[in-house]
């Protein structure tokens, strides 16, 4: 996922084959589709991230 928030401009995700969410790398953080956040904040260092961010803004 690192490479995904580092350099994606448009960012589309799929889930079970089907368009669930478009957007770009500022809006994933701000996502609220579970399934995005689930899969993109798996791991407890990006679940951090993510609250820092949402917390500054």
């Amino acid at each position: 996922m690192n490479s995904v928030l580092g350099i994606g401009e448009n960012i589309v995700f799929l889930n079970k084959g089907h368009k669930e969410w478009v957007g770009d790398m500022t809006q994933i953080y701000r996502s609220d589709n579970q399934a995005l956040t689930d899969f993109v904040f798996a791991t407890d260092l990006f679940r951090q991230v993510r609250i820092y961010l949402n917390d500054k803004n």
